[in-house]
């Protein structure tokens, strides 16, 4: 999370400082090219950086347009935006994009306390850049922080502004204004300067106004304008006097600054001419400075040398309650909440006396009773003789930046749907823990609980409901545990529990109470879900120093263990799941090794016409022979490479493999057969366009599209995203296959809403088929439907004639099993081919039985 501190970001000097500070944290964190803060102007439709670096450095600020830029939809989003590559493709209006080369972003809007937008900040890159859920939420919680300080910002200008444009009002009221729009070499004067000139033409000229100076005034005025002219000068403040000058009329001030005009996009020079003698002058000046005072929106108190109230402003009777008339001559310890002890106020009057001034947080109270917080500077106002002669306090009401403080520090250790400790802080506990647990020589215990089948339940019934089942999850673990015991929601479905302490017995109690619990139906109105929950259990050793995120990795290895050996179960770390663990960490590495080195292979499983015998499909399968373990089973490497992220790879090997020894068999002239390749649930991502990558191996060996079938089980053909890009395969021609059918969520539904080419029956259903009445008529029923929808029926798992004769029977299409062949390499699947079709069958059934 973010590693610095409120105070440390705001004891920076400005607020450009803290920008600057928040950008390097960005580009250390990600190395993004392009990180910027902005804020939108231009009725939000445009943005306008207030910091930009490339590569680290600072760069000028820039202004574009939001239409048609990927920044456009961060903003209409409550969430980042991240987009891990092909930006330009997805932008294609977006110019900039092209000139900076960017290729993937991350932004987020900024948002004011009213959850309005008012800003964004954004990294970008030059190359695919794929950010974790734990960075995207170490950004998210730096936005807040940025988001305050740009919201403090916009609010200070506006209030700026005001000010400026009172200020600017009362002086056209009362004084000359002259204007010179330098590039045009146009000058113009209020009607004010014909009675300051005693002019009896109105419109008063550069040289006419000139005209009424003392020669010496009037030289000095005309080499300051050339100056300006020349962009020499920006400002100057100069008395001049007038020809026919009096001793109360006629020394004129001229106030004036060169400005840059964002309309004109041009330097444009502003003065105030004014006629000074010292009565009006000071009389001006203090009618502004009242105004000033009035109308400031911070409270403002004046107190005398004794610190006796003698002024208050308007702010400050709105924030306390009271009025000036009331507080006249009274001491402000009436204002005192009691919340401040004597060494506070003494420590405090002594830097007053010292420095002059003292600024800091304190707790005051109002007329009503009501105590609040406010950030107060005190200052010292002494006389010509440096005697003090007065004290003015200025301070203003921050509940609301307190509020947000504290959410925010909420928030930056808390997980925002439940409420619960997020991964960040509870590593913080848990080490806390450890260590206390180690210096008075006491054990604590360490539960970690997965969700059983979580997904289904976000992929059937949506994300709110998965949410309400998360909310229901984390309300009973609360109601179950001790206040002294610590939960977290470390993960997406998977919750950590530090008991504060506890023997093997007891812990394994609590874990076996909670999975009771957890496993209660959960009802949302009409709807009832039921789920279980796995639990890891480790508990803190006394005889070995460990760490947490070792304690925690234990529990993990439990939790594992706990699901592969039945879901709803709970499990004792122990050092058979510590060997479990290395076993599998150690087949993790070398199958990173045989990916390296292209040890696995392809063999193809023969799928056969029922009716004919001839071989028409086969199935792409992977095999890995190791030197250490021999031929090692799919099914016992697939899933680790599901769990460590290599499945992309195993897949896409398998693909490319399969679509050229497919076109090695339609160049030895068997152009009718095809090849199912199977597609793991974890390539179908965002971030892996299967569509491209599909399209591109088949058109790399020259194959139809209709050549390929693409195996997805049943649950995965559920999910929109999934079945989407099966759509656009499918609309291209490649062939969907529906694999292990009748073993998931709503299985004839989902074989007449989507369209799909090929069923499979699963193996474990034609095992029971010849014993099972039940099952030959669920098969049965299948076959007929299929056949109605167009749809071909893949048995798999055939094994024995008896089987073959009642799937042919039922008007099964097709028949896949080792009755026929084991996947073969690529070289015997050629000899099957070429032989004839009873002779291949007979080789095969011979070499098998």
């Amino acid at each position: 999370m973010v590693n610095v501190s409120f105070s440390q970001f705001y004891n920076l000097a400005s607020s450009e400082a803290r920008y600057e500070l928040a950008l390097s944290m960005l580009y250390q964190r990600f190395g993004a090219a392009h990180c910027f803060i902005g804020k939108f102007v231009s009725s939000d439709t445009q943005v306008k950086t207030v910091f930009y670096t490339i590569d680290g450095c600072q760069a000028e600020n820039i202004v574009y347009d939001l239409e048609g830029t990927p920044c456009k939809d961060a903003k209409g989003s409550d969430s980042i935006c991240a987009i891990n590559c092909n930006l330009q493709s997805l932008y294609r209006h977006d110019d900039i994009l092209k000139v900076l080369n960017i290729d993937s972003y991350l932004g987020i809007t900024l948002r004011a306390l009213d959850h309005t937008p008012i800003g964004i900040m954004v990294c970008m890159f030059n190359s695919p850049t794929q950010v974790s859920h734990a960075e995207q939420a170490w950004f998210k919680e730096l936005s807040h922080i940025v988001g305050a300080e740009l919201n403090h910002n916009l609010a200070l200008s506006s209030r700026d502004l005001l000010l400026k444009q009172l200020a600017k009002g009362e002086r056209i009221a009362k004084l000359s204004s002259w204007t010179w729009r330098i590039h045009q070499n146009k000058h113009w004067f209020s009607a004010e300067m014909a009675r300051l000139l005693k002019h009896h033409n109105p419109n008063i000229t550069l040289n006419v106004f000139l005209s009424h100076l003392e020669i010496l005034d009037e030289q000095k005025l005309r080499h300051l304008l050339v100056k300006i002219g020349d962009n020499k000068l920006d400002t100057f403040d100069i008395n001049v006097s007038h020809k026919k000058r009096s001793e109360l009329k006629g020394l004129l001030r001229i106030i004036g600054r060169v400005e840059w005009d964002e309309d004109s996009q041009e330097r444009v020079f502003s003065a105030t001419v004014q006629d000074v003698s010292y009565i009006s002058a000071l009389n001006r000046q203090l009618e502004l400075t009242n105004v000033v005072f009035e109308h400031a929106t911070e409270a403002i108190m004046i107190t005398d040398k004794n610190n006796k109230i003698i002024m208050v402003n308007r702010a400050f009777e709105r924030l306390t309650g009271y009025t000036g008339h009331e507080l006249l001559g009274r001491d402000p310890v009436v204002l005192s909440s009691g919340q401040q002890d004597k060494r506070f106020y003494q420590l405090m009057w002594n830097q007053l006396s010292k420095e002059g001034m003292w600024k800091g947080e304190i707790y005051n109270r109002r007329k009503n009773g009501q105590i609040f917080p406010e950030e107060l500077t005190l200052s010292v106002v002494k006389d010509e003789e440096g005697f003090v002669c007065n004290y003015v306090a200025i301070f203003r009401d921050i509940t609301q930046w307190k509020r947000n403080e504290a959410q925010l520090t909420f928030y930056a250790n808390h997980e925002p749907l439940t409420g619960l400790q997020n991964r960040r802080s509870f590593m913080g506990t848990l080490e806390a823990k450890i260590s206390d647990s180690r210096a008075q020589q006491t054990s604590c215990a360490l539960l970690f609980i997965g969700l059983d089948r979580f997904k289904e339940v976000n992929d059937v019934f949506g994300p709110e409901t998965g949410d309400k089942v998360l909310l229901s999850v984390a309300k009973r673990l609360k109601n179950a545990l001790r206040s002294q015991d610590t939960i977290s929601r470390y993960g997406g479905d998977e919750f950590a529990i530090l008991l504060d302490s506890g023997d093997d017995d007891s812990t394994m109690l609590i874990a076996e109470k909670l999975s009771k619990k957890l496993s209660l139906p959960y009802v949302f109105n009409d709807l009832t879900i039921e789920i279980t929950a796995s639990t890891g259990v480790a508990i803190l050793p006394n005889d070995k120093q460990i760490t947490a995120a070792n304690l925690l990795r234990n529990a993990a290895h439990a939790l594992g263990s706990a699901k592969k050996n039945r879901v709803g179960s709970i499990a004792l770390h122990n050092a058979a799941i510590q060997n479990a663990y290395l076993n599998k960490i150690k087949l993790r590495d070398k199958l990173k090794d045989a990916l390296k080195h292209k040890l696995l292979t392809v063999h193809y499983q023969p799928i056969v016409d029922a009716r004919t015998g001839n071989i028409r499909k086969f199935e792409a399968l992977i095999r890995w022979f190791d030197d250490e373990y021999g031929i090692v089973s799919p099914g016992r490497f697939i899933p680790i490479a599901e769990e460590f992220g290599m499945i992309h790879n195993i897949g896409q090997f398998v693909l490319e493999q399969s679509c050229h020894d497919l076109s090695l068999m339609h160049h030895a002239g068997f152009t009718d057969v095809s090849i199912s390749i199977n597609r793991s649930v974890n390539e179908f991502k965002s971030t892996n366009n299967q569509v491209a990558l599909i399209s591109e191996a088949i058109e790399k060996a020259k194959l139809p599209y209709h050549a390929i079938t693409i195996e997805v089980t049943e649950s995965m053909a559920t999910n929109k995203y999934t079945w989407h890009v099966l759509s656009e395969l499918r609309a291209k021609g490649v062939k969907v296959a529906l694999d292990d059918f009748c073993t998931g969520y709503s299985s004839l539904s989902n074989l007449i809403e989507n369209q799909v080419d090929y069923v499979k029956i699963d193996k474990s259903f034609v095992d029971s088929l010849v014993a099972d009445t039940s099952k030959q008529a669920m098969i049965k029923c299948l076959i007929e439907l299929s056949t109605q929808l167009d749809i071909r029926v893949i048995a798999e798992g055939v094994e024995q004639a008896v089987q073959l004769k009642m799937l042919q029977q039922f008007g099964c299409h097709n028949i896949q099993g080792f009755y026929y062949s084991p996947a073969k390499p690529l070289n015997e699947c050629l000899e099957m081919l070429e032989a004839p079709a009873d002779t291949a069958i007979y080789a095969e059934r011979v070499s098998i039985f």
